[in-house]
C-alpha cells in the first residue's frame, strides 16, 4: 500500500517537473519572439535572410548575423559578403530567388514595388524596411532594431547594443591614438553629377566619421556640399582624401589648385564616397585606413591605397620618430 502510495506521488512529481521545464522553456522563448520592429511582427528568429541594402547588409556583418545571409542584392558589393548569392537588384529584386533560398525575412531601406510586396506577403515572408542612419544617436537605434530582428528581443537587442558600442569605442582608440601635439590639416573631396566640387558638409554622419582621422578638416563649417574654390586654394590642406580619379584630374586640371602640396607629395587617398553609407564593418575599416595612410605611409594609388611604408617626420615638422611608433603599435595591436 505504502509503496503504491510512494509511485503515485513520484509519477505526480515528474508529471509536475516536466510542466514546469515546458513553462520554462515557453517563457525563455516568448522573451525573444515574437518582436516588432517598424511595424512588422517576426514570429520567430530568422535563419535565411535576404538584405537588399550595401548599408544595413554592413551593419549585419559587423554584428556577426551575416551567417544568416542567403541572398543579396547587386548594391551589397562589399568584398567580404561575395559569397552571398545576388539576387537582382534593390528595386528590382528577383523573386523566385529569393523564395528558392528559403528566405524567412527581407531586410531593405526603400519600398519595394507593388508586385513584389505582394509576392513576398503570399509566400509568407515579411519585409523589414529600415532607413540608414543620418547620425550617431540614429545609428544606435538601427543596430538595437536590427539585432532585435535578427536574433530575439532579448539577445538579439543586446548583440545589437554592444555592436554599436564596439564600433563607436573602436573610433575613438582610433582617435586617441595619434599624438596629441601632432597637427595636420585634410579634406574630403567629390563630384556631384554636375561635375562640381563638393565636401562632407557638417552635422552628417558621414563628416562625423571623416571626423576620426584627428586632422583639422578645412571645411569644418561647411554647410552646404559645393566647395568654395578659394577657401581650398587658401587653405592648401596636408592630404586630400578623395571619391574617385575624377576628383584627381580636376584638380591637377586647374591651375591654382595643381601647386598643392598634397598632390605633389602622394598626399592623396582613395575613400569611395559610396563608403561613408555603410555603417558598420566598412565604417571601422574607414577610420583605420584613414589613420593608417596619415600617420604611417607615405603614398596611396588611386585605386587600392596600400601602405608601402613608414614616412619620416618630413611630412610634418611635430610628427617625431617616436610618436610615429606609437600609431604603428595601436595599429598592430587592433590587427591582432
Amino acid at each position: 500500500m505504502y509503496k503504491r502510495i510512494i509511485s503515485i506521488l513520484l509519477c505526480l512529481l515528474m508529471v509536475f517537473g516536466m510542466a514546469l521545464c515546458l513553462c520554462s522553456c515557453k517563457d525563455d522563448n516568448s522573451d525573444e519572439y515574437p518582436v516588432t520592429v517598424a511595424n512588422v511582427t517576426i514570429q520567430s528568429e530568422p535563419e535565411n535572410i535576404t538584405v537588399l541594402s550595401d548599408c544595413l547588409a554592413d551593419i549585419i556583418s559587423y554584428m556577426g548575423y551575416d551567417v544568416k545571409m542567403v541572398g543579396r542584392s547587386a548594391e551589397v558589393d562589399q568584398e567580404f559578403l561575395s559569397v552571398v548569392p545576388t539576387v537582382g537588384t534593390a528595386a528590382s529584386p528577383d523573386v523566385d530567388a529569393i523564395i528558392n533560398n528559403e528566405t524567412d525575412l527581407v531586410i531593405t531601406e526603400t519600398a519595394l514595388p507593388d508586385n513584389v510586396t505582394t509576392a513576398l506577403s503570399d509566400a509568407s515572408i515579411p519585409v523589414l524596411t529600415l532607413s540608414r542612419a543620418k547620425s550617431f544617436d540614429e545609428l544606435e537605434a538601427l543596430y538595437v532594431n536590427l539585432g532585435t530582428a535578427l536574433g530575439g528581443n532579448v539577445t538579439g537587442r543586446k548583440q545589437g547594443q554592444d555592436s554599436y558600442t564596439s564600433l563607436t569605442k573602436t573610433l575613438g582608440d582610433f582617435k586617441n591614438a595619434i599624438p596629441k601635439d601632432t597637427v595636420k590639416t585634410a579634406c574630403y573631396l567629390y563630384l556631384n553629377e554636375n561635375n562640381e566640387l563638393c565636401t562632407l558638409t557638417k552635422g552628417s554622419i558621414e563628416y562625423e566619421l571623416f571626423s576620426y582621422n584627428g586632422a583639422i578638416n578645412v571645411f569644418s563649417s561647411q554647410e552646404t556640399p559645393l566647395v568654395d574654390l578659394s577657401v581650398l586654394k587658401i587653405s592648401t590642406p596636408s592630404f586630400i582624401f578623395y571619391n574617385d580619379q575624377a576628383v584627381l584630374d580636376y584638380l591637377k586640371n586647374d591651375t591654382e589648385l595643381s601647386t598643392m602640396g598634397a598632390l605633389n607629395n602622394d598626399k592623396t587617398y582613395q575613400v569611395k564616397l559610396v563608403d561613408f553609407g555603410r555603417q558598420g564593418t566598412t565604417y571601422e575599416e574607414i577610420a583605420y585606413r584613414m589613420l593608417e595612410f596619415m600617420f604611417i605611409t607615405s603614398a596611396a594609388t588611386p585605386d587600392e591605397a596600400t601602405p608601402d611604408e613608414v614616412t619620416s617626420a618630413t611630412e610634418s615638422e611635430t610628427q617625431t620618430a617616436s610618436e610615429e611608433e606609437t600609431v604603428v603599435g595601436f595599429i598592430s595591436d587592433v590587427e591582432e
